[in-house]
């Protein structure tokens, strides 16, 4: 469609950027080798190769299609948990050593983008260098997150956190969620994830967190980011530990 009084038309592909997400690749690589991002060195080497391939793939269909493809850490609030249930059906054998979550109620999912699990057994410091060597491969936005929970650390662990993100590792964003509970009789909110109100003890109330890369209301999740909340290791940031 050419807007009138214009030679060129108005929508141009050449000039649009394509998103390609990236899903899963924690879980593709212990499906290959056994082990998730975060429990060997070959399986890190393995994600990054991955990653460096799709980037690879999308700088030739830059070439190839004149159209620009950039990849992105895909949040995938949904696909994640529809990817997760098709696989149970066609592939039950495999899928059920590799999907997270509890496979008995529905609630399950594949890990987003180039994350590391969300339950891995590790500090936020490791978390930050481990996730932020993808970073310089993805051009569509990153970010590594830390689940905090209730906790409250300090400005000063958190101000030293931050630096040494910055300072020392690839990350290109780091994101501190906490989880909050908002009471829908009295209207207060507290902090934590909470089955009834701290303040007036009703239990007609709903969580509040970071669901991706925005905070919502947890009762508008699907089964499987349910299950992926439940399963986040909140991670204490303590006074005075300089690496966090």
């Amino acid at each position: 469609m050419v807007a009138p009084g214009e030679k060129e038309p108005y929508l141009r592909f050449e000039r649009m950027p394509f998103l390609v997400g990236v899903l899963g690749v924690s879980d593709a690589v212990k499906a290959l080798t056994g082990e998730a991002l975060h429990e060997g060195d070959e399986a890190m080497k393995l994600g990054l190769k991955m990653a460096a391939f799709m980037k690879m793939l999308c700088e030739e269909g830059d070439k190839n299609q004149r159209q620009k493809f950039i990849l992105e850490q895909d949040p995938a609030e949904s696909t994640g948990y529809r990817f997760a249930k098709m696989d149970l059906i066609q592939f039950p054998g495999k899928a059920k050593e590799i999907v997270h979550g509890d496979i008995k109620n529905g609630d399950v999912y594949y890990t987003n983008s180039t994350h590391l699990d969300v339950d891995a057994q590790i500090d936020p410091v490791e978390r930050i260098f481990k996730e932020g060597l993808f970073h310089p491969l993805i051009d569509g936005g990153n970010i590594t997150h830390i689940w905090l929970g209730e906790h409250q650390p300090p400005g000063e662990s958190l101000a030293n956190l931050v630096k040494k993100s910055f300072f020392e590792s690839q990350t290109n964003q780091v994101a501190f969620s906490p989880e909050f509970t908002l009471c829908r009789k009295c209207g207060k909110v507290g902090r934590g994830l909470k089955k009834s109100c701290r303040f007036c003890g009703s239990r007609k109330v709903d969580g509040i967190t970071r669901i991706t890369g925005y905070y919502t209301f947890t009762s508008s999740w699907n089964k499987g980011k349910l299950g992926e909340l439940r399963d986040r290791k909140r991670l204490k940031i303590k006074r005075g530990r300089k690496n966090g």
